[in-house]
């Protein structure tokens, strides 16, 4: 496949008839006719000698159907399934779904199949969802999916896009809390993949929000387009993409055949256009319900409502935790609801429990709250279970249907949040739904997803401004790793300053190297960066003859550099990942880098100025120790790093740890550039 994105997959979520190859009364071919004979699909099977299937009629071939089908379903093995590919195509048919094709076609005669399959699809330029997977499934309409499509699955603006089958039924059978536009199980990728997807729901006027969950990304250029997209139409991605721990991404790579690259890397691109990355499926599903949901959260200021004093602590520690921390009422606000109720005294959170009657307390203080003007968002926390026999069932449902007319009266984001795990009633849900509130489950799932919500914005990386390329004899030579000072001399023409150093290629001549630094001197090793701790490296070399007796100890050649001490140690790196290109990386320098590895953060390469900025800003420890000006002269460190990685494809990485920034002026104390063989 190019990297151009295709979109053409409107048909597959409008179907209103289909051909079923394979059709039978068990199994496959049975439950795709099920699923595309729901809400008015009309279905016709396709089998050499039967006449009816699944209770609808069957011909002989696909030449013989009355009618041209929206799509193709082909529930058929390795040994047959690509004469009746060839067939289809030869018809003019372009929009399939191939269920099949997974464990069960094992051998040689599995892989045989795929790959043709593979070839014809790519060759005829057809739609394909599959092979391998569950298929496709709407709310509402005909679906050519091989599980379970419950009654719960309602329809909504979240796209749910999903590379494992079993997240697909998990989805389907999740109940109505979330609303889907549709969920696509993508399972091998043949002909179209989850870039093309992502793409299609980005210019989609019935998507609001869009989950992927991923294991690896076949084609890096073409999702990043898409994620741009999807930034450009204001529209937010939930990504979980699983291959973090080493034996998910063995497992990964062995179960799609394609290539994970590094999580790092995949982080720096989800961040670089504002995808929200979450780590677990519910997590993902309290996200993609928060951002369905037609109003989002217009900003911070919360204001929680509930019934128990323990547990407001709770969501109110938690709500902090998730950056989103709950602040006083406004004053006019907490005096229109002491004059109103005996509170005495109200504060957020809001403790309603008998102040007076539920059904009178809670409709009211919703929408005093959600109308006012500094007030953000309006949360009810009213444990919610299907479960519930007695009136805790019915005040939780009550309160679903307060929220739902605070949100519709005030135009404010109001969510329902349960501190409990179980799911709530339908009844609850559907009343919430009625004015587009989400009911979440486990206060610190849901208040993340509120959080996370609240400040998300649209973001595209900026572009960087035009530069000049220098010329790098030093970079013209076989691959490994460059010599500290050539690594500094290539840096240095890119504006990355170093320390005064001298070559020394024996005692003498580092005696001579610290008298002309005049300074306190460090000797070195002259070679690859990051020798301190193999012993070459000599620090305070107050005079010449120390400097001449340390290129003595150390063994010559040496390098003799002006010693810096004092400010703040920053980590600045490159890595090009194999799958997304250069990923500029900074964090805490120092000796401590590696031990705080966690407080790095990474970014796209090459990266502008006003982005690197962002960046740097965004690993707290820099943030709260740098001032303006020391932000920006690091930010132009990963500027110049992007650019010599761009520049210089062979540059595999890049490390200037720790960049000393001093005075508002940044000096590498140690450069590694590290070449590769292409």
């Amino acid at each position: 496949m190019t990297d151009a994105l295709r979109t053409d997959f409107a048909p597959l979520l409008d179907i209103r008839r289909a051909a079923v190859v394979g059709a039978s009364d068990r199994g496959l071919g049975y439950t795709l006719i099920e699923n595309l004979s729901a809400h008015g699909g009309e279905v016709v099977g396709i089998h050499p000698t039967r006449e009816t299937a699944g209770g609808k009629p069957c011909v002989p071939s696909i030449h013989e159907l009355p009618w041209k089908p929206d799509v193709v379903a082909i529930g058929l093995g390795a040994r047959t399934i690509v004469g009746a590919l060839d067939e289809a195509i030869a018809a003019g048919h372009r929009h399939f779904v191939i269920p099949g094709l997974g464990a069960e076609a094992a051998g040689e005669e599995g892989d045989a199949a795929r790959a043709a399959v593979r070839a014809r699809l790519i060759d005829a330029d057809a739609v394909c969802v599959g092979f391998n997977c569950m298929g496709l499934a709407v709310p509402e309409r005909p679906s050519p999916w091989i599980g379970t499509i419950s009654t719960g699955f309602r329809p909504g603006g979240v796209a749910a896009i999903v590379g494992s089958g079993s997240i697909g039924e998990a989805v389907l059978a999740f109940g109505p809390r979330v609303g889907f536009r549709n969920v696509v199980s993508i399972g091998s990728e043949t002909s179209r993949d989850a870039a093309d997807w992502l793409a299609f729901h980005a210019q989609d006027e019935g998507t609001r929000a869009i989950g992927l969950f991923l294991e690896a990304v076949r084609r890096p250029a073409a999702f990043r387009e898409a994620l741009a997209r999807a930034a450009d139409a204001e529209k937010p991605v939930v990504v979980i993409k699983v291959g973090r721990s080493e034996v998910a991404a063995r497992n990964a790579m062995a179960h799609t055949g394609a290539i994970v690259g590094s999580d790092q890397a995949f982080d720096a691109l989800c961040r670089s256009y504002g995808a929200i990355r979450v780590d677990d499926y519910g997590d993902w599903l309290e996200q993609l319900e928060v951002l369905g949901s037609p109003r989002r959260p217009r900003g911070l200021r919360t204001v929680l409502l509930t019934n128990s004093g323990g547990e407001a602590e709770l969501v109110a520690d938690v709500a902090d935790a998730a950056g989103m921390p709950l602040t006083p009422l406004p004053a006019d606000l907490a005096a229109e609801i002491d004059a109103a109720y005996p509170f005495h005294g109200v504060h957020n959170p809001i403790d309603y429990w008998a102040f007076a009657d539920a059904e009178v307390i809670v409709p009211d203080l919703a929408l005093r709250c959600a109308s006012h003007p500094d007030v953000d968002n309006v949360i009810i926390n009213i444990d919610q279970s299907w479960r519930f026999t007695n009136d805790e069932r019915q005040n939780a449902e009550d309160a679903c249907g307060a929220m739902a007319d605070a949100a519709l009266a005030s135009g404010a984001f109001c969510a329902v949040l349960s501190t409990a795990v179980s799911d709530p009633s339908d009844a609850a849900v559907h009343a919430a739904a009625r004015g587009g509130v989400p009911v979440l489950i486990g206060a610190g799932m849901g208040m993340r997803a509120i959080a996370r919500a609240a400040r998300w914005t649209p973001t595209k990386p900026e572009a960087p401004a035009p530069w000049e390329t220098p010329a790098c004899p030093e970079l013209e030579r076989e691959s490994g790793h460059l010599a500290e000072a050539d690594a500094k001399a290539v840096l240095a023409r890119y504006g990355v300053q170093a320390p005064r150093e001298i070559r020394a290629a024996n005692p003498e001549e580092a005696r001579a190297a610290a008298a002309a630094i005049g300074t306190t001197v460090v000797v070195k090793v002259d070679g690859p960066a990051h020798k301190e701790k193999y012993g070459g490296v000599i620090l305070g070399c107050t005079d010449p003859d120390r400097a001449a007796a340390a290129a003595e100890r150390i063994g010559a050649p040496v390098l003799v550099c002006e010693e810096i001490r004092g400010g703040a140690e920053v980590l600045c790196g490159l890595v090009r990942d194999q799958l997304y290109g250069p990923i500029v990386v900074v964090g805490v320098g120092g000796s401590w880098a590696e031990a705080v590895g966690d407080t790095a953060r990474a970014a796209l390469g090459p990266i502008s100025q006003a982005d690197a900025e962002r960046l740097v800003r965004s690993v707290k420890p820099l943030e709260r120790r740098l001032d303006d000006a020391d932000v920006a002269t690091v930010a132009a460190t990963l500027v110049a790093l992007g650019r010599v990685a761009h520049d210089h494809p062979r540059v595999a990485e890049i490390d200037v740890n720790p960049l000393v920034i001093r005075d508002g002026s940044g000096v590498a104390l140690d450069g590694l550039i590290v070449l590769s063989d292409n």
